[in-house]
């Protein structure tokens, strides 16, 4: 998809979600596609090892093949991941290779632990564009205490590794991406020059952004969002440009409903585009506007709490947009900068 296309498609998909449009003619542009849900590690933020047995599983391959083929005539980007870790699923870069090969961005979201040589060389030839690493505390100390199960050094080695790697072989893509979460606790933040000795170690070797995010807070039914968050709009976006489907089929609106509570289709039954437009996602779109209250899980996200410009959340909105539009190399030196929130 051509730039004139993606501006054409999100012009279209801000109009409908600005006039709250219950049918939406443009199908969605980005897609989680979770290609697995188990995860090797225990992090102390993560949910994941509290899901129940039956919601854990590896995608099939025929599963994924089936979405590619109808959303690569619509969709602009896929993330491989949702859940769990997706270095996992024994056919990840069958799946990398298939969806680029459609001519999709495909991206993905990883902890890193099992990313081996064998596997960094077959990360490479996938042609997946993006990918980011998930390393909270730039310390020992303050990395194991959050990733449960992981080894510090063992980690960094692997990025450093594939990141030379990438280097060696002249490679341009994928977009070397690596995310710390800035936590209040004081037992597991890293002193500012630990970090900053990692951040310099890690670009020499080729990594081209280290972003630092706040604490997360998931959605859930009976979470208590902070007193000083107060609501600054009522309508999410998601439910009019993007869709999450699990590893088993299921289709939810939205990547903060972590524990498939809205389920809004099952892609072994239905097409993607009969889910998209279809009543589960009617009703939604309806609610957000008519009746926020009876969705309890949205109601208490804190997504809405975030600050709007043009009734559209401030954060991720400028990069989101560009990127779709230029594409991370470009959009990197457009902003000049390594350090942005995606």
């Amino acid at each position: 998809m051509n730039s004139i296309k993606s501006a054409v498609k999100l012009v279209s998909c801000f109009v409908q979600y600005q006039m709250r449009k219950e049918k939406v003619l443009c199908l969605p542009i980005r897609l989680w596609i979770e290609t697995s849900s188990i995860c090797n590690l225990k992090c102390v933020m993560c949910p994941n090892k509290n899901l129940p047995r039956d919601q854990k599983g590896i995608m099939d391959f025929d599963l994924f093949k089936k979405i590619i083929d109808e959303c690569s005539n619509f969709a602009r980007d896929v993330y491989l991941h949702h859940r769990g870790e997706p270095l996992l699923n024994p056919r990840i870069f069958d799946m990398t290779s298939y969806a680029s090969a459609a001519g999709l961005k495909t991206r993905m979201h990883t902890n890193g632990t099992l990313l081996t040589k064998d596997k960094a060389e077959e990360m490479l030839k996938s042609g997946i564009d993006m990918i980011s690493f998930s390393v909270d505390g730039f310390t020992r100390e303050s990395y194991e205490k959050v990733r449960v199960g992981a080894n510090f050094e063992e980690t960094i080695s692997n990025i450093v590794y594939f990141a030379n790697l990438k280097k060696q072989k002249g490679k341009r893509k994928p977009y070397i991406v690596v995310e710390r979460i800035a936590f209040k606790t004081q037992e597991i933040v890293a002193p500012i020059e630990k970090v900053k000795q990692l951040e310099k170690e890690l670009k020499e070797a080729g990594v081209d952004e280290i972003i630092t995010k706040e604490e997360y807070i998931w959605a859930e039914e009976d979470v208590k969002l902070p007193e000083n968050l107060k609501r600054q709009y009522c309508v999410c976006t998601f439910p009019w440009y993007a869709m999450v489907i699990c590893a088993n089929g299921s289709v939810l609106a939205c990547p903060q409903d972590y524990r498939a509570v809205m389920k809004m289709g099952d892609v072994n039954k239905e097409r993607l585009s009969q889910i998209w437009n279809g009543d589960a996602y009617r009703q939604l779109r309806k609610a957000f506007v008519n009746n926020l209250d009876s969705l309890t899980l949205c109601s208490k996200c804190d997504r809405l709490c975030r600050k709007t410009i043009f009734g559209l959340p401030v954060q991720y909105m400028v990069t989101f947009i560009t990127d779709q539009l230029l594409g991370y190399n470009k959009l990197r030196r457009l902003l000049g900068t390594h350090e942005r929130n995606l």
